[in-house]
């Protein structure tokens, strides 16, 4: 096993710089939840080997892309997904090829894999298979679906998983529901499992146990993204199903949202909080609107709508944008800046806490990468690596962990079993 080469701590959990340093991990998954997954293995300091099939995680093929030229080395989001690891090509469907991930996997701590339900059983590489030649090792599936019950061949996307998964109260009443953007749910999953994984390693750390770890992103999104344990939890309590609404007395509109600074960028009140309306009218400093809330209350934000928004606007209109942040948050009154990537990456908070971390990959150049969403004390995250080039490891890998010689690495790259 990976964990035998490193200093063991009680219950046999490795011990190095980073926390999971000596643990091996192969990862044969694909696209954005199974690779989200190793990579946060990986920032805790795992090895992971990523095993694509002969062309590449298809996930390369995903951009965005510099000027928009699809580059499979220059996907943001494949370099995102996958620093820290190795990459080696392997078509895993030719026995020859599923005979070398069945010997990688033998001296392997975890696997992480996303192929449809029964697919690597198929090629003699299904989690029993594994688990029975490697007794300790841990095997996580990540599926739309999970391996069991009437869905569990169904594909899935973004969309559906927002729309299986409860979308009917994302919106606006008056338009179509809507998902969160981007691959929110993916991504979820995917640090799901990782969160599972590690507790099915410390599992196999204190019993000597392998498992079979079993991610469904149909669960993940019922069970927790945008609310959705909430709507569930209270319909079984009260029988109410929650509603698209963002109106508030009596179905009137009320004030706040964006607005546009002096520098062209916006701010945004959110939902003005009852609380913060006497904040904001401070902050304003507007007589009409003071008496207005006095007399009003909070209700002010209903009864005086038009001329609180105009107020707001005008007093956005008169400051960049994070001096009207700054000013408002000093009366604690929540009001940020509007960001997008430039203006996070020049963001004087993150910059102060050294979350970019600079970085030069061989083909995609030197870019600026995210770094740890989390600290711990004395360290536990390093950009070790950017992400690897298709099969950049493979020969180096196969040596190591297959005990292959050049001669057998030659056989098996022209019958194509190897890249």
């Amino acid at each position: 096993m990976a964990r035998e080469a490193s200093v063991m701590r009680d219950g046999g959990a490795p011990q190095g710089g980073q926390p999971l340093e000596g643990v091996l991990v192969l990862d044969l998954s694909e696209w954005l939840a199974g690779p989200n997954c190793t990579k946060l293995l990986a920032d805790f300091g795992a090895r992971v080997v990523k095993v694509e099939r002969p062309g590449g995680d298809p996930a390369r093929r995903m951009g965005p892309y510099p000027g928009d030229e699809p580059d499979p080395e220059q996907s943001g989001l494949f370099l995102h997904l996958n620093t820290n690891k190795e990459s080696v090509v392997i078509d895993a469907s030719h026995p020859d090829g599923a005979d070398l991930v069945r010997t990688m996997a033998a001296r392997a701590d975890v696997v992480v894999e996303s192929s449809r339900p029964g697919l690597l059983a198929s090629w003699g590489l299904g989690a029993e298979e594994l688990i029975a030649a490697n007794p300790d090792l841990v095997v996580t599936s990540l599926t739309p679906f999970g391996q069991t019950g009437p869905y569990r061949d169904w594909e899935m996307t973004e969309i559906v998983a927002f729309a299986v998964g409860g979308m009917s109260v994302s919106g606006v009443a008056d338009r179509e529901p809507v998902k969160l953007a981007g691959n929110v749910v993916q991504l979820q999953s995917g640090a799901t499992a990782c969160v599972a994984t590690l507790g099915a390693l410390y599992h196999a750390w204190e019993r000597g146990e392998g498992q079979h770890v079993d991610v469904a992103t149909y669960e993940t999104q019922n069970g927790s993204l945008d609310r959705r344990r909430y709507y569930l939890l209270s319909h079984a309590y009260s029988g109410t199903i929650a509603q698209r609404a963002t109106v508030v007395g009596v179905g009137r509109p009320s004030a706040g949202g964006r607005f546009a600074c002096a520098d062209g960028k916006e701010i945004t009140t959110g939902r003005i909080w009852p609380d913060h309306v006497g904040r904001m009218v401070k902050v304003l400093g507007d007589p009409e609107l003071a008496a207005h809330f006095e007399a009003e209350g909070p209700d002010v934000l209903v009864e005086r709508a038009d001329l609180a928004n105009r107020l707001l606007a005008a007093w956005a209109a008169a400051r960049p944008s994070r001096a009207a942040m700054r000013e408002a948050q000093a009366a604690g009154w929540p009001v940020v800046v509007v960001n997008d990537p430039k203006l996070l990456l020049e963001d004087d908070h993150l910059l102060a806490r050294g979350f970019w971390v600079t970085a030069a990959h061989p083909v995609a150049g030197v870019l600026p990468y995210t770094g740890p969403p989390w600290r711990v004390d004395g360290g536990g995250w390093a950009l070790r690596r950017t992400a690897p080039t298709l099969g950049q490891d493979t020969d180096a890998v196969l040596r190591e962990l297959a005990g292959l010689d050049d001669d057998r690495i030659a056989e098996l790259r022209k019958a194509e079993v190897v890249a």
